[in-house]
């Protein structure tokens, strides 16, 4: 859609309270360290998942080492700006 005239002041907007801002579940970290869990196969990056906690990424390696015991998992700590900048 464009507008038409150069005196049009109509402006896309949106309503208050119209748009839900999902960011997932890193939306409420805010901690400088994150948890890094490598799945490794044959000594090969496989998989990298990221958490905010620690207990986050050992129950999933925990989980994970059940449903995939041909894989290694590897969980360690590293800086967020790391990530992101």
């Amino acid at each position: 859609m464009t507008n038409q005239g150069a005196n049009d002041n109509r402006r896309d907007e949106v309503w208050p309270g119209m748009v839900n801002w999902d960011l997932g579940l890193g939306g409420n970290h805010v901690s400088p360290i994150l948890w890094r869990c490598d799945a490794l196969r044959a000594g090969k990056l496989y998989n990298r998942s990221m958490f905010g906690t620690r207990e986050e990424a050992e129950h999933f390696a925990s989980h994970m080492r059940e449903v995939e015991p041909d894989q290694v998992f590897n969980v360690e700590s590293i800086r967020a700006n790391q990530v992101w900048n």
